[in-house]
């Protein structure tokens, strides 16, 4: 017999019943091991996108954010290849969310490229700014086509 949960709001210092809805073991568990493949997966894309980072802005100039233009742009090849490579598998939901919301959400960094093309133009590097900005978003797109293309050969 499944267990029946509800989920209870305060409003003015009294509860109310907001949803309730049966839920069974199994549910829980395939709600958990997806939980774990993204946690497992984002922990594994943030270290490799930390060494990436590392690496290419130890051996470019620090004026400009190479690290992570070399993150997101790695990330962009990888999702196209990755989708096209895993399109029409039998690779399971967990596998999905592993790799695809988890690595590669975990190691392409969108908020960290915002902040940086905001500090460049907070400190008036502007046309640096649009560069990263241009360079970011459009060599990005054509990464994940040029991957995904690449991966149907």
């Amino acid at each position: 017999m499944p267990e029946r949960i509800y989920f209870e709001y305060e409003i003015l210092g009294k509860y109310a019943k907001l949803v309730s809805f049966n839920i069974t073991t199994i549910t829980i568990t395939i709600l958990i091991m997806k939980i774990l493949a993204i946690m497992t997966g984002g922990g594994l894309g943030a270290v490799c996108r930390y060494l990436l980072f590392i690496f290419v802005q130890r051996t470019t100039s620090q004026a400009f954010p190479y690290g992570t233009l070399a993150v997101n742009l790695a990330g962009s090849f990888l999702i196209g290849y990755l989708w096209a490579f895993f399109e029409g598998t039998r690779l399971t939901g967990e596998w999905k969310l592993f790799i695809f919301t988890g690595f590669l959400g975990g190691f392409t960094t969108f908020s960290t490229f915002a902040r940086e093309a905001t500090q460049l133009m907070k400190v008036g590097e502007y046309k640096t700014a649009l560069t990263y900005m241009l360079v970011s978003n459009v060599i990005g797109i054509l990464l994940v086509f040029s991957g995904f293309m690449l991966a149907k050969r």
